[in-house]
């Protein structure tokens, strides 16, 4: 993330629901860094004059989800949904390896209380266009009480819209919707997203899963909870006409620190479209 990195201690700052955040600079820390830059000032927020302030002010009394599972059917679609978070380790370990540095567009499947996409909106301006969509309407209420703390934030019950002009001629969106992600495909085309998190769990045979991985551009990143590979193999036992699984693995044996794994973290899976 370049040579001046902010860390963050529960020494130095305190810890709230299994995120912490400082703006100490220490190079060769293993504790959590954030790139210094600054977006935050660009959301104009009283008394936050660091992007460690933000992040504690909006989020430090919303509930995390805790660690556990429910189902849900929407529109004849089966989820399994998942309780718990990526950890701002785990976020910046996820996004170095899939190349946010390059990226301009990133989509978080299962965003929840919105804490990834908001970390990747504030840490990395060059990605001017971050998408969160969350099918649980409790989770997403979650987000949008945290951004209605944002005085720049646009809030209505299904929907939230950040946008800023940090310079003539360049804008960043930051948008949350809850949806179901398999009826959103016009939506993902138009973003096309060169990063995307899918945090959630897949049901076997699903087509509406099928047609959003193939609707991702090549050399996508994407960094599954599931091994996308055996679900693909095994649904061509019973779809042969689906063809072959579309992307490479890479980052082999990862593991990513969660609300459910904070130490040993999770081993989430990377994979890249092909051409």
């Amino acid at each position: 993330f370049g040579p001046k990195r902010l860390s963050c201690s529960g020494e130095a700052c305190g810890q709230s629901m299994g995120l912490c955040w400082c703006s100490q600079v220490d190079e060769g820390s293993k504790r959590v860094v954030m790139p210094a830059n600054d977006v935050h000032l660009n959301l104009e927020i009283k008394g936050c004059a660091t992007a460690e302030d933000v992040m504690r002010y909006v989020f430090d009394d919303v509930e995390m989800p805790k660690p556990g599972k429910s189902h849900m059917r929407v529109n004849g679609v089966c989820t399994s949904l998942l309780y718990g978070e990526i950890l701002p380790e785990g976020i910046m370990k996820a996004l170095d390896l899939l190349g946010a540095d390059n990226a301009t567009s990133l989509l978080d499947v299962g965003s929840g209380r919105g804490t990834l996409a908001f970390f990747t909106f504030l840490c990395y301006p060059q990605i001017t266009n971050i998408t969160g969509v969350e099918i649980s309407e409790s989770r997403f209420s979650l987000c949008t009480k945290a951004m209605k703390r944002i005085p720049c934030a646009e809030v209505t019950k299904n929907q939230v819209s950040i946008n800023l002009t940090p310079e003539p001629g360049k804008t960043r969106r930051l948008s949350y919707y809850k949806q179901n992600i398999m009826r959103m495909q016009d939506h993902i085309k138009k973003l096309s997203p060169e990063i995307v998190i899918f945090d959630v769990e897949i049901n076997f045979g699903s087509q509406e899963l099928i047609d959003f991985l193939r609707c991702l551009k090549p050399g996508c990143c994407v960094l599954s909870y599931e091994d996308l590979h055996a679900w693909w193999k095994k649904t061509l036992t019973v779809n042969s006409k689906i063809g072959p699984f579309p992307f490479t693995q890479f980052g082999v044996g990862n593991t990513y620190q969660t609300s459910w794994a904070p130490n040993a973290g999770y081993k989430f899976m990377a994979w890249r479209k092909k051409s």
